[in-house]
This record gives C-alpha cells, structure tokens and sequence, in this order.
C-alpha cells in the first residue's frame, strides 16, 4: 500500500510542479467562467424577467439569483473535471506508439493518468475555490454552503464525479486503438455533457420526458448532483446518501466498461506490434 501511494503520489507531484509552469491558465479559465456566465446572466435575465421583476421562485430556485449561483457553481465544476489535456496526449500515446513506456513499467495506465489529471487541474481547483468562497460576499449570504456539513458533503461528492468524469473519458480514449483519431468523439461528448448535466440550463428546468432520462443518467452525478449539495436550502444526509450511492454505482460500471475496452484495446495494440 505504501509503495503504490509513493508510486502514484510522485505522478501527482510531478504533474503539480509541470502545473505551476502554466499557473496563468488557470487564471485565464477564470475569466472564462465568468465571460461564460455574464452571457448566461443576459439571456436567463429575459427569459425569466417577469419572475425577476416581481422577485418570485423559479422552479426549485427560490430567485433568480439562486439560479445564477447555481449555474456559476455547474460552470465551475465542469471545468474541474475537464480532461481535454489529458485526453489528447493519452491518444497522441496511443497512436504514437509512446503507450509501450507504460506497458513495461509496474504501473496502473488507467492509475496513472488519473493522478495526472488531478495534478493538471489542482491549480484550477485552488482558483475555483477560491471564487466559490466570494459567493456570500458578492450575491450574498444563504444560496450555498449553508453548513460544514454541505462543504465537506460538496468536496466528497465532487471527487467521486472527478473519478466518474475521468472514466467516461477514459472509455472514449480507448477507442483510439481501433480508430487512431478519437478527437471528435471527445468534443461529441463534451457538447452533450454541458447540456444534460445542468451546465448551460439546469435540470429542473428540462421537460418532464428528458428530466427523468437525465436524472438516471451518469451526467447527472458529475456535475448536478455535487452542485445541487451546496446550493440548497438544507442539507438532507439521506439525499446525500442515495445520491453517492448512486454515484458510486456508474463508477463501477463506467471504470469496469473502460477497463474491458482497454484490455481488448491492449490485444488489438500489442497484435499490429506497437
């Protein structure tokens, strides 16, 4: 156990320190969320100007400024389990050949890079948070983190929608061994994933058919879900319980897809003499 912490730890290091090399990304995809949610702002503003104007609930959001702290939150975490980085040198890896410096090291591909991508994006993690934490003070107090509990409710379900994003990407990268160029699969994805899972409308705002599809999909748990802990109104241990039970769940079979593609990818690989 200690050799595979060290192992993987020193990956996590590495990567942290490669990071800090490019800190005004970080900074840059800041400014990103914000130009991203001043465009929503405008748009939401008209659709709903009657219930802003006589200061009434929408949906499950008791103000309109509820709403907006929430896409905020959804815009912020999407970024935090964005592995565009990561997927495109594990396909270059793949295509290329480089794969073979993995394959004959005691190391965990999928392990790996996954301690890659956490060490990528630390440093959004620390600006992010950082942005969550002015919400009180610039909205005001009350539209997230009503309580410790919904923090450390927040920060654990947002890590299992990490592990559960970073498998989704995993299973897609994997086709690049049948396939060689994958890019457009990714991007397909990622366009789906910014709909369904609440980052440009939120879920309670779809039709009643398309809501109970994406309320048992995976893309509900990666970003909706942790969103919808910090932003209501109490924290329910029992919402939080079925909510990471079911999380838990889609990793288990997205890790076990991706890893059943990756082994006959690995067969597929190893067959052409890569």
């Amino acid at each position: 156990m200690n050799d595979w912490f060290r192992k993987y730890y020193s990956v996590l290091k590495m990567s942290w320190i490669q990071t800090l090399e490019y800190r005004a990304n970080a900074i840059v995809g800041a400014f990103a969320i914000l130009s991203g949610l001043l465009i929503e702002y405008l748009l939401l503003s008209k659709v709903f100007s009657e219930e802003i104007s006589s200061n009434s609930s929408i949906q499950n959001f008791d103000s309109f400024n509820h709403l907006i702290v929430y896409i905020m939150l959804c815009m912020m975490v999407g970024q935090l389990k964005s592995s565009w980085h990561n997927s495109m040198m594990m396909i270059d890896e793949i295509r290329s050949g480089d794969l073979n410096r993995y394959l004959i090291k005691p190391i965990s591909y999928f392990s790996y890079n996954f301690m890659n991508f956490i060490g990528h994006n630390s440093l959004f993690y620390i600006v992010y948070f950082i942005m969550m934490s002015l919400i009180p003070i610039i909205i005001g107090p009350g539209y997230v983190f009503n309580g410790y509990l919904q923090i450390i409710g927040f920060l654990f379900a947002l890590f299992i929608s990490v592990f559960l994003s970073y498998s989704m990407y995993f299973c897609m990268i994997c086709f690049s061994f049948w396939f060689g160029e994958v890019r457009a699969l990714i991007i397909s994805y990622n366009v789906f994933n910014i709909f369904l899972s609440g980052q440009l409308i939120p879920i309670s705002l779809f039709p009643d058919s398309l809501k109970q599809f994406v309320m048992n999909s995976p893309f509900r748990y990666m970003i909706d879900f942790p969103v919808s802990i910090a932003t209501s109104d109490y924290f329910s241990f029992q919402y939080f319980i079925d909510g990471v039970l079911v999380q838990v769940l889609w990793c288990i079979i997205i890790y076990l897809i991706g890893k059943i593609i990756y082994i006959f990818g690995i067969q597929q690989y190893e067959a052409f003499g890569a």
